[in-house]
């Protein structure tokens, strides 16, 4: 790499280097903030400013042909997995759980974070920079074609006042905020650097500047650092060497005069303005013998130790130009040649043998061991087949494997942080796990017959699921998306906190979590849900009972579906009396929700409150279905939405077909259950102005059970009340129409002769005269009227 000589190591002052300073740019600085601050080996973490005067701004840290942009550091920065490469990517609501996050390794322009701290807002953008080395091996960054910017209209770019390493106000902008491991490394920040001065003209000026571990310099041992005593004017430096007048007086070259003032008269030189005049670091400062001290030229640093390369000796075992210190290059067998000189792409930690594939690695493991894979190299395979061996294979240094991978009982795999793998499939017995430290990505996955599949990552999106009889399979993970199909066999388990249903999953299992459906979800016998079910798609009841031991939040369409011929349920076998849903919480259904169930065996058990805002009777039919309110001690009371439009008492209101009519077949109100009629939606459109009703074929309120209609009229056929019902005058019973009575007056007289007399003869449309349906008005239909005579 290119360093750039400098001024500053250390506490004694700052740097820029590059050209003169303009009026504006003044210069690079620094402070030291934390010491420490993350586990591990000594690390500290350091703040980089650019100076400038105040009411001036900082817009853009560049790097191009001329002045290439570089951070770095002779150690290893570190890198949070919670953060980013700038402050943009640091979210403080993130602090209190991982605090850690507030020393991650990052560059800006002013913000601290991505709330803009202490500005308003964080609008920090950046072209042309790759971010990989830095973030995921803590390495530099490094371009000739890139900038981290903001446009002047953003208040961040300002120059606000703080107090550097020396203990000196000034004003700046800080541009990047790194944590370093190693007490002896430094840190390097150059670019070409553009803002505006105080009248708004624009400026550009490159500077650098690099930084060591501050040592307390305290000559005159009074506890206090002696640029901060010369700072705060607790002691006088009048030659400005940085050392108090009263420790020293320097002279390097033994010429009798102080070197401040030789250098000060011009004396001598001191290019990299460290104080010292440059004939006394001459011997040791100028490795290459041109005259000019190392500090103060530019010359080629790959490995960043101050050394030129020219004057170092490398290694280069691959022969790519680049010497190996200055590659991430790995030497498991810690035989001080990098692996890939070996041809090794995979090792065995735990016998400390390398090889050259990662089949050759498993074929001579033994069970439990250790295996480590190149993650370059690992995105090569196409297939990573564990043969049987139950061992524990860790992919390391980054990559996304597109795989398909097959596991062993027993044995586990790491991919990194990040996957994309063709499938994974378990053992044909025992249990695998394959795990990521982020995105765990997978087209298919298949857990075999009695066998086991641990999932796990930040966040998993799989696509086709097979489970075969008595799988098991675990997906830990705060997200679980699953985008094809999933095939449960009987005795399938899945444990999961939570899943994200957006593809279609058929077959019978037990959910031992929540799920969030949006596609399409098809029981063909008994499934268990254990907490609760949000439905934005279909759900399908074949056969069986779906139970769910929470809440349902139902926003699609949830159906009891009878096959009429050959399919899921294979030969149109019908329900059985109970089949349907069984929801040990509420059922609460949206205004926009479907709710079918058009079978006499369908059963919808609500063990909370029935939260129907469906607000179209053609997307609710359970006029052949029963309606079980089963709540118990420490439910009660619940609630049961009445939905229907008042019709009175007529039989036409128990019909699914009849506008504004909600019609359950059977309403039944389990022994111990306290329920609470309300009108809380406006089911049928019209407002709330008059109440809504509930027709209902058959009412049975068991023993111990209170049925509060809290003046909601509930119109009935019939009603077996064994328990309580208050409100009995709500109960309506609706009476069957009398055969004959064609006028609808409750009674077959005078004027119903007079209609068959009017409509006598073949029924040239609509006859309500053609009581027996033969298409004509005729002797017989008046018979069937003398039959029913009450007039």
């Amino acid at each position: 790499m290119k360093t750039h000589a400098m001024l500053g190591i250390g506490l004694v002052s700052s740097l820029v280097c590059g050209s003169v300073a303009t009026a504006a740019f003044q210069g690079l600085d620094y402070r030291v903030v934390a010491t420490n601050a993350v586990a591990g080996n000594f690390n500290w973490t350091v703040e980089i400013y650019v100076v400038l005067d105040a009411g001036e701004r900082l817009d853009a840290c560049a790097g191009d042909g001329v002045q290439d942009k570089r951070l770095a550091t002779s150690g290893t920065f570190y890198q949070n997995p919670f953060g980013g490469p700038t402050s943009a990517d640091i979210n403080p609501a993130l602090y209190p759980s991982f605090p850690s996050l507030q020393y991650d390794s990052w560059v800006t322009i002013g913000a601290m974070d991505s709330t803009g701290t202490p500005f308003p807002a964080n609008a920090l953008l950046n072209l042309g920079i790759d971010w990989t080395a830095f973030e995921t091996l803590g390495g530099d960054v490094y371009t000739t074609n890139g900038v981290w910017f903001v446009t002047p209209d953003d208040t961040q770019g300002q120059a606000t006042l703080f107090t550097n390493q020396n203990c000196v106000d000034k004003y700046g902008v800080l541009v990047a905020r790194v944590t370093t491991f190693d007490q002896n490394a430094s840190v390097f920040l150059g670019a070409l650097f553009q803002g505006k001065d105080a009248l708004g003209v624009t400026w550009q000026q490159s500077g650098s500047i690099s930084i060591t571990y501050p040592v307390m310099v305290d000559c005159n041992a009074n506890g206090v650092d002696d640029a901060c005593d010369i700072a705060n004017g607790t002691s006088i430096d009048a030659n400005g060497n940085g050392i108090p007048d009263e420790c020293e007086f320097p002279d390097c070259n033994g010429n009798g005069i102080d070197d401040n003032d030789d250098i000060a008269n011009g004396t001598s030189a001191d290019c990299n303005g460290n104080g010292t005049p440059d004939e006394c670091e001459m011997p040791t400062g100028d490795c290459n013998g041109n005259g000019i001290l190392d500090d103060c030229e530019t010359f080629d640093d790959c490995n960043g130790n101050g050394i030129p390369d020219e004057c170092e000796t490398f290694n280069d075992c691959n022969g790519n130009g680049v010497p190996d210190e200055c590659e991430a290059l790995t030497d498991w067998d810690g035989n001080g040649v990098p692996d890939s000189c070996e041809g090794l792409v995979a090792y065995n930690a735990t016998s400390g043998v390398g090889y050259g594939s990662f089949h050759a690695a498993i074929k001579s493991a033994n069970a439990n061991d250790e295996i480590w894979v190149d993650g370059v190299y690992a995105d090569t395979l196409t297939d990573m087949d564990f043969r049987g061996a139950a061992v524990d294979v860790q992919i390391l240094g980054g990559g996304s494997p597109t795989a398909a991978v097959q596991m062993a009982a027993g044995s586990s795999l790491h991919v990194g942080s990040a996957s994309a793998l063709a499938g994974i499939n378990s053992d044909t017995s025992g249990t695998a796990s394959v795990s990521s430290d982020m995105h765990l990505h997978a087209s298919s996955v298949n857990v075999f017959r009695d066998s086991s599949l641990n999932l796990s990552g930040g966040h998993m999106i799989l696509g086709d699921i097979n489970q075969r009889m008595g799988s098991e399979l675990s997906l830990d993970s705060p997200t679980t998306n699953v985008d094809g199909m999933w095939t449960c066999s009987t005795g399938s388990a899945i444990y999961a906190s939570t899943v994200s249903l957006n593809g279609s999953m058929v077959g019978s299992f037990d959910l031992f979590g929540s799920m969030s459906n949006s596609g399409t979800l098809n029981a063909t016998n008994d499934v268990l849900i254990s907490s609760d079910l949000t439905n934005n798609g279909l759900v399908a009841i074949h056969r069986g009972v779906l139970y769910v031991l929470g809440n349902i939040t139902n926003n699609g369409t949830i159906l009891g579906e009878v096959d009429p011929g050959p399919g899921v349920r294979g030969g149109g076998t019908p329900p059985a009396p109970g089949d349907g849903l069984r929801v040990i919480g509420n059922y609460a259904a949206g205004s926009g929700a479907s709710l079918y169930m058009q079978h006499v065996n369908w059963q919808l058990a609500v063990g909370g409150n029935f939260d129907v805002a469906i607000d179209d009777n053609n997307r609710f039919d359970m006029s052949l279905a029963t309606l079980n309110l089963n709540s118990h001690a420490g439910q009660d009371p619940v609630t049961c939405e009445v939905m229907s439009l008042d019709l009175g008492s007529i039989e036409d209101g128990l019909l699914p077909t009849t506008t504004g009519a909600f019609p359950i077949s059977t309403v039944r109100i389990g022994s111990g259950a306290i329920v609470d009629l309300v009108d809380t939606h406006d089911n049928d459109l019209l407002g709330q102005g008059l109440s809504e009703v509930m027709y209902v074929a058959n009412l049975e309120v068991a023993p111990g059970a209170t049925l509060r209609t809290n003046g909601y009229i509930i119109y009935t056929s019939a009603v077996d009340n064994l328990g309580t019902i208050i409100g009995e005058g709500d109960i309506i019973i609706i009476n069957p129409p009398i055969p004959g009575d064609l006028d609808g007056d409750g009674i077959v007289g005078i004027l119903d002769i007079l209609i068959v007399i009017a409509e006598w003869g073949p029924c040239s449309g609509e006859c309500i005269s053609d009581m027996n349906s033969d298409g004509t008005v005729d002797v017989l239909d008046l018979l069937v009227l003398i039959a029913n005579w009450t007039a």
